[in-house]
């Protein structure tokens, strides 16, 4: 399944995996998850909502590292794309789960 992705969205799916406070926050997620995954609790749906912490993070720094001061992280990113970008790190996620990859291997 192939995610279409905005401009904004694809520049904030590139820096979120890039920027190191908001990829932690991502590997932290994801170990969550697969505990989770392990005791056969892992909800696909609120994995994407919980990533949408990282990815708001990411989207915080973009703005403060890249643009002017008087502009809005979420005027700049849109809910739809920062949704799109948490569902695709999980897609990517999940497919490196599916391979036997991880973080707590």
């Amino acid at each position: 399944m192939t995610i279409e992705l905005t401009d904004a969205a694809r520049e904030l799916y590139f820096y979120t995996i890039n920027c190191a406070p908001a990829w932690q926050t991502a590997e932290a997620a994801f170990r969550n998850y697969e505990r989770k995954r392990a005791k056969g609790q892992y909800d696909a749906t609120l994995a994407r909502k919980g990533l949408s912490y990282a990815v708001e993070q990411a989207a915080r720094h973009y703005v403060a590292d890249h643009c002017a001061a008087d502009d809005k992280w979420h005027d700049m990113f849109k809910p739809a794309d920062r949704a799109a970008v948490a569902d695709m790190i999980m897609n990517d996620a999940e497919a490196e789960w599916s391979v036997g990859n991880g973080w707590s291997n």
